[in-house]
């Protein structure tokens, strides 16, 4: 580890009583969860039949899921939030989503 890793794990408090090695080992398992979650989330919105993921992107970071994007409804808003609340890692949702209604003609 680097001497500037090292003294940003302890100015980030990270350092803990393992040291250094226990705050790489922790960074590098917050980033690997971190992409292991969002590609989770990102599967289970596909697989729903009520929500259109292609509309939503999904970020993370350290268990925290943000999702941007449009919905066409709050009640899609809201069956997005509950499928992914149940996610096994997911310790919080933040909403950055538009509610724009399909246009005219378009499928649902």
């Amino acid at each position: 580890m680097t001497r500037y890793a090292a003294i940003l794990c302890l100015a980030l408090g990270l350092g803990g009583t393992t040291g250094a090695a226990g705050c790489a080992a922790r960074a590098v398992g917050a980033t690997t969860g971190d992409e292991i979650l969002k590609v989770r989330v990102e599967t289970v919105l596909a697989s729903a039949a009520d929500v259109n993921a292609d509309a939503i992107t999904v970020d993370t970071s350290r268990g925290v899921v943000t999702l941007t994007g449009q919905v066409a409804s709050g009640t899609e808003q809201q069956s997005v939030g509950a499928i992914v609340r149940a996610i096994p890692g997911v310790e919080d949702v933040q909403f950055s989503l538009t509610i724009a209604p399909p246009a005219q003609g378009a499928p649902p």
